[in-house]
C-alpha cells in the first residue's frame, strides 16, 4: 500500500492546486472586467479630446517635424509586475530585442513593471528609470514616466521615442505593439487609434482657418497639448498592456485548473488499481491459507 499512499498524498495536493488556480481565475477575471471599462472610458475621453483638437488645427499640434541631431533611441517597455501569465511578456521581449540588439549601445530604456527591468538589466541594456505599477493603478502614478519623456523631447535628447506593449484585442489574442510617440506621424497615430479601436468619424486631421482666440497663448496652447497627447499614449498603452496581462494570467490559471483536473482524474483510477490490486492479493493469500488448513 506503499504506493497507494503515495499517491493518495498526490491527488490531496493536486486538489489543493486546483482550488488556488480556480480561485486566481476567478480574481483575474474580476480584475480584467475593471481595466477593461478603463480602457472604454480612455477610449471615450480620448475621442472626445481629438475632435477638440480638430477644431483647433490638429494637424498644426501634432504633426510636427524635429531636426535631431542625436543617434541616442529612447523605448518604453510597458510589462507585468508578476508572472503566471504565459509568453505574454516573452513574446514581447523577443520582438523588443530583436529590433534593438544591434543598436543597444545607443538606446536608453524605461522600463514599467518589474519583468521587464529584470530582462533589459540581464540583457545589459542601458536601464535609466524603472516604475513599478500595481494592478489598481491610476494615471497619476505614471506622472514620473510621463516627466521624463517630455523632457527629454524638450532638450532633444532622443532621436525617436517609442513605446512597446501588448495590445489587447480580445482574450484569447496577443499582439505585442511598437508605438512610435515621438517624432509623431500621422500614419503612426492612425495605427494606433485603429489598435484601440478609436472612433474616428468626423476627425479629418485637416487644418482650418477658423478665426478661434487661444489663451494665454498659441505656442504655450500647442505645448501643452502635444505634450499631453503624447502621455496620453502611454497611459493607453499601459492600460492595454494591463488588460491583456489580467487575460492572460486567467487563460493561465483556466489552463493550469483543467490540467489538473484531467491528472486527479488519471491519479484517482491508479489509486483504485493500486487498492484493487492489494484487496484482490489479501484475499488471494486468505484463500491460500484456508485451503492449506484444510489439507
Amino acid at each position: 500500500m506503499a504506493n497507494a499512499k503515495a499517491i493518495k498524498a498526490k491527488i490531496k495536493s493536486i486538489w489543493n492546486i486546483q482550488k488556488i488556480t480556480s480561485a486566481l481565475e476567478i480574481v483575474s477575471t474580476v480584475k480584467l472586467q475593471k481595466v477593461k471599462d478603463q480602457a472604454d472610458a480612455f477610449k471615450e475621453y480620448m475621442t472626445e479630446f481629438l475632435y477638440i483638437l480638430d477644431m483647433v488645427d490638429l494637424a498644426k499640434i501634432l504633426w510636427q517635424k524635429e531636426d535631431i541631431k542625436s543617434e541616442k533611441e529612447l523605448i518604453v517597455v510597458v510589462s507585468t509586475e508578476k508572472g503566471l501569465c504565459g509568453a505574454l511578456n516573452s513574446k514581447l521581449f523577443k520582438q523588443v530585442y530583436e529590433k534593438t540588439e544591434s543598436n543597444k549601445e545607443n538606446i536608453d530604456v524605461l522600463c514599467i513593471g518589474k519583468k521587464s527591468l529584470e530582462f533589459f538589466t540581464r540583457s545589459w541594456y542601458n536601464v535609466i528609470w524603472t516604475e513599478n505599477l500595481k494592478d489598481n493603478f491610476q494615471e497619476s502614478d505614471l506622472n514620473s514616466i510621463k516627466w521624463l519623456v517630455t523632457k527629454s523631447i524638450d532638450e532633444k535628447q532622443y532621436k525617436t521615442i517609442k513605446v512597446f506593449y501588448n495590445h489587447f484585442k480580445n482574450t484569447m489574442t496577443q499582439l505585442p505593439t511598437e508605438l512610435q510617440i515621438f517624432p509623431l506621424e500621422r500614419e503612426n497615430f492612425e495605427e494606433f487609434a485603429k489598435a484601440i479601436e478609436l472612433d474616428l468619424t468626423g476627425i479629418t486631421f485637416e487644418e482650418y482657418n477658423w478665426d478661434i482666440i487661444i489663451e494665454p497663448s498659441e505656442e504655450q496652447y500647442y505645448e501643452f497639448v502635444y505634450k499631453k497627447f503624447i502621455s496620453d499614449m502611454i497611459y493607453g498603452a499601459v492600460i492595454e498592456n494591463k488588460a491583456w496581462e489580467h487575460a492572460a494570467r486567467m487563460i493561465a490559471m483556466k489552463s493550469a485548473k483543467d490540467n489538473s483536473i484531467d491528472l486527479q482524474k488519471s491519479l484517482n483510477i491508479t489509486y483504485n488499481k493500486q487498492r484493487q490490486s492489494a484487496v484482490t492479493q489479501e484475499i488471494s493469500e486468505i484463500v491460500g491459507a484456508k485451503a492449506a488448513m484444510e489439507e
